[in-house]
């Protein structure tokens, strides 16, 4: 039986995988777009998996973080517009 961490961090890295190469073949160049989406993926698989952590988990706190700065950057761009 394969443990949680191990199948989160195998499923994280075919998301990302997937999602470059859907963005590339589309011809997406926005960095904040993979960010967002890579984000995205992260918290969806710890959500549903729930993968043991030691500590908090810093890295969800920060990629939330950045997220919602792109996601508020986008919002300004389509308000000012």
């Amino acid at each position: 039986m394969i443990s949680k961490d191990h199948l989160s961090n195998t499923l994280l890295i075919i998301m990302i995988t997937l999602t470059t190469w859907a963005f590339w073949s589309i011809g997406e160049h926005r960095l904040d777009v993979y960010i967002s989406m890579f984000v995205l993926e992260y918290l969806i698989i710890k959500m549903m998996l729930r993968p043991r952590r030691i500590f908090i988990d810093i890295l969800q706190i920060g990629l939330l973080i950045i997220f919602l700065i792109f996601v508020s950057i986008r919002i300004y761009e389509v308000l000012i517009k």
